[in-house]
């Protein structure tokens, strides 16, 4: 390791001393730290792109993850609301008259119909990519 000299002024002199002893640290690692920060400081200004790459994956990450779970909380209302809809459509089919044994039965029909017609309406394939 080359030894450098650096010349700064008597105030900034005092602050890196009181910083050194505040971070019980010798005022060679506080002056390195600090030129590493400003380092980083202008690579990120200078020659980075826009966004960190591992802040922008970050990023990414999470609205996939919150995209992924408004998407099954969507899934299984739509799916719902059909089961729902084919069960109101078999009662005025029955004339209004509807017990609760029968009101299972057309709900048990219902999924039955959706299964067997793969009408599991799903919110991601509806929208265009």
């Amino acid at each position: 390791m080359a030894e450098k000299l650096l010349r700064y002024s008597d105030e900034l002199a005092d602050d890196v001393k009181a910083m050194a002893s505040e971070l019980r640290q010798s005022e060679n690692q506080v002056i390195e730290t600090a030129i590493k920060f400003y380092r980083d400081y202008h690579y990120m200004n200078r020659k980075a792109c826009f966004i960190n790459e591992q802040i922008l994956q970050v990023i990414q990450a999470s609205f996939r993850m919150a995209e992924n779970t408004i998407n099954q909380k969507t899934n299984k209302l739509i799916s719902e609301l059909s089961v729902q809809s084919a069960i109101q459509n078999m009662i005025i089919a029955g004339s209004l008259e509807v017990s609760q044994k029968d009101l299972l039965t057309y709900r048990l029909r219902a999924l039955d119909f959706l299964r067997e017609s793969q009408r599991i309406f799903r919110m991601d394939e509806l929208t265009d990519e």
